[in-house]
């Protein structure tokens, strides 16, 4: 693969990347209160807790996601989405091993939307893959030019 295909490859996989962080977090951004509901379903904090998280989280998303799609930033953009997907595929695990059927909030505020833990699962490791690569691949080719 040409060095200048690659830069250019990671551009995509970092845009691309931007956008899906993006997409998700506009809906919890709106309504906090719903996605705090379902954060407090996943029965790890309380709700003080899970309403702060719900209040933090989709802001970090959104910001990673424009560093991600503008190239600013992008490394620690890719470490931290890196390092969420990781929290995110653990949580599911670990709820999935307590028996509990719990909508993820990925992209859905619905606290009744069915689960699947393996299309989840893979889901967010193709998301992992994405942000391990923009973090470990060279991108010094600017892709907002």
């Amino acid at each position: 693969m040409s060095p200048l295909f690659g830069k250019k490859l990671t551009a995509c996989v970092s845009i691309g990347l931007g956008a899906v962080f993006l997409v998700s977090s506009i809906a919890k951004i709106a309504d906090p209160s719903a996605f705090a509901a379902i954060v407090a379903n996943y029965q790890l904090v309380n709700p003080p807790l899970a309403t702060l998280t719900a209040i933090i989280l989709p802001w970090i998303e959104a910001l990673c996601g424009v560093a991600l799609v503008f190239g600013r930033y992008e490394k620690g953009a890719a470490l931290l989405v890196s390092l969420m997907m990781v929290a995110f595929i653990g949580i599911g695990f670990f709820n999935a091993y307590r028996g509990l059927d719990i909508a993820c909030g990925c992209f859905s505020l619905s606290a009744r939307e069915p689960s699947n833990i393996a299309m989840n699962t893979l889901r967010d490791l193709a998301i992992l893959a994405a942000g391990i690569w923009v973090l470990t691949k060279p991108s010094n080719l600017s892709h907002t030019a």
